[in-house]
């Protein structure tokens, strides 16, 4: 289940900065805890329970040392999981709790509306609506430090399938029937973006998902890839 919340900026040429992901995650989990505490610990599992998307500015400037100027009147955030209590909760608290605060601007919820699940089949062209993020692990002066990986490194498609995997037991308490899946990237495009205090890279990219129904339609709804409740790894469909 997704919903789309459209956000109005309270002043003329905001300036919403690139690094926003950690802040919606914590107005988010703090506007559901307000009046459903017992969703905190699933809003904040490094499981991934849930996703969101990019900020959508339909019409802006891009201002490379200050962040995205908005130019359109409201701005929309979309927010997916296959769990509808959550998605009930976050249109309720959101409902609420109407003000985001982002940067230095502040935007009210000014419409909150539910948007039609599409089919999901054995082979899919998916857009990123955020960043995917794969990680693995690497020895470096005698240190264990976190390795961002890129659809070109070997080990991404091997680990993805492996964090899909981790991620779909922990949630549905059952690994899929069918394990085997693909994807073939067609386009993509390296990010960086500041979570909490530190720099994750992830990848923007349209591709095409060939193999079993059930990880496609988990990624579809709880975000493909890792630090989704972070607001990576959401995706739409392409027809």
């Amino acid at each position: 289940m997704r919903i789309e919340i459209k956000l109005l900026p309270l002043k003329d040429n905001a300036i919403l900065p690139f690094n926003y992901n950690y802040e919606v995650y914590t107005q988010i989990v703090e506007k559901v805890s307000s009046i459903e505490p017992g969703l905190t610990k699933m809003l904040s599992s490094p499981h991934g329970y849930w996703t969101f998307s990019r900020i959508i500015v339909r019409k802006r400037r891009v201002l490379p040392e200050k962040g995205i100027e908005i130019l359109s009147d409201d701005v929309s955030l979309y927010v997916s999981s296959y769990n509808e209590e959550i998605i009930r909760a976050i249109a309720e608290a959101v409902e609420k709790s109407p003000e985001f605060k982002i940067g230095d601007v502040t935007f009210l919820v000014g419409d909150i509306k539910a948007i039609r699940v599409k089919d999901i089949g054995r082979e899919n062209v998916f857009s990123t609506l955020s960043p995917i993020v794969v990680r693995t692990v690497k020895f470096e002066n005698g240190k264990l430090r976190h390795w961002d990986l890129y659809p070109h490194d070997d080990l991404f498609m091997d680990r993805l399938r492996k964090v899909m995997f981790l991620r779909y037991n922990e949630i549905m308490g059952h690994l899929p029937e069918d394990k085997e899946f693909k994807i073939e990237v067609l386009k993509f495009k390296p990010t960086r973006l500041m979570v909490g205090d530190s720099y994750i890279r992830g990848s923007l990219m349209v591709f095409r998902y060939i193999g079993s129904e059930e990880i496609a339609r988990f990624g579809y709804e709880n975000g493909f890839g890792e630090k989704t409740r972070f607001g990576f790894g959401m995706v739409k469909l392409i027809d």
